[in-house]
């Protein structure tokens, strides 16, 4: 795996170089690209309280989307091109074309990471490492845009902030599946996970208009399964509750940098004047990092033992019924 992810790093280097050639303000794009991916992974190990993640570990798991993305994406969108047409505003074509597949690419280097390493051996490591891995695919993704639409300053800001953390979200829903199918061996919950993420990927690429408001309904889930995937943690510590804390404040500085750098980069890129021009997209600015910071942090408040993704466990039905057995299960084995 290090031999590959090496060799991986060392071709995506001269990819990226060759582009400073044929695209205007490359550099610059390419930094605004990676700002907020490079937060997200901190914040990451900010809300991993108890048994605290290496810094470098997820990086690795960062780069490995990275170069897994750029080896995987190359073929997966000639066959998307030459197979399926209007994809970008069908549902269903969406499902299968991009939403499916892109699932699957990002999934692989968690997957590659849980059975040849041991950096995973909680259950938030299941969402920490699989979003580290969407956060590669979601830098290879932006970077492609910048490519391929000549995109600059603020566009380059909100592209790379808001499909990042719907990269990250849907997921953790997928690793999540893994997560219940490892516990209880019925492989449906893969299956479950993987449909689930990827319809919620499409309904986000296809309803664009609402994207932000989808967006801050699945953040709602996101955040309360943070908040329990750390209430069932193995290596819970009363004492270390407060630490997450520090990731409060970490998030109110992320979203501080949203703003403050989606501002810069306008400027620097475009001028005062196209700041002037387009109040709306700094009013949108304003408003959905605002709501994500509030959804977030509202939920990173912990409780040992206890599991509210679905809410109260006394109406729970069905398949949400189901899991909840499992990690309870889980929770009292390992207590």
């Amino acid at each position: 795996m290090n031999k590959f992810l090496k060799f991986g790093i060392f071709l995506l280097i001269i990819f990226f170089g060759v582009q400073t050639f044929f695209v205007e303000n490359y550099i610059p794009s390419l930094l605004a690209a990676s700002v907020f991916p490079l937060l997200f992974l901190y914040f990451l190990i900010k809300i991993d309280v108890f048994e605290t993640e290496s810094f470098k570990d997820i990086i690795y798991v960062f780069l490995f989307g990275l170069v897994i993305s750029f080896f995987l994406c190359i073929p997966y969108v000639i066959f998307r091109e030459v197979l399926f047409d209007n994809y970008a505003t069908n549902l269903f074509v969406c499902f299968i074309a991009v939403a499916l597949p892109e699932e699957i690419i990002k999934i692989i280097p968690f997957l590659l990471v849980l059975k040849y390493r041991k950096f995973v051996n909680e259950p938030i490591d299941f969402l920490i490492y699989s979003s580290a891995s969407a956060l590669g695919f979601a830098f290879y993704e932006n970077i492609n845009y910048i490519i391929g639409y000549s995109e600059t300053g603020n566009i380059v800001a909100i592209r790379s902030f808001l499909p990042s953390v719907m990269h990250m979200v849907v997921s953790s829903i997928f690793s999540f599946g893994i997560f219940l199918y490892l516990k209880s061996k019925k492989i449906k919950f893969i299956f479950v996970g993987l449909i689930l993420a990827s319809l919620i990927h499409a309904v986000y690429n296809t309803l664009f208009i609402i994207a932000p408001i989808i967006l801050l309904i699945i953040l709602v889930y996101y955040s309360k399964l943070i908040q329990s995937l750390l209430n069932i943690s193995p290596y819970y510590d009363k004492s270390k509750e407060i630490k997450i804390n520090q990731a409060k404040n970490f998030l109110f500085f992320l979203i501080l940098a949203v703003l403050i750098l989606s501002f810069s980069f306008d400027l620097f890129f475009n001028g005062f004047n196209s700041v002037l021009n387009d109040p709306k997209s700094y009013i949108y600015l304003l408003i959905v990092p605002y709501f994500i910071y509030n959804i977030l942090s509202s939920k990173l408040v912990l409780n040992k033992g206890e599991f509210i993704v679905f809410g109260k466990k006394n109406n729970l039905r069905g398949i949400k019924s189901e899991i909840q057995n499992i990690i309870m299960g889980y929770y009292e084995r390992k207590s």
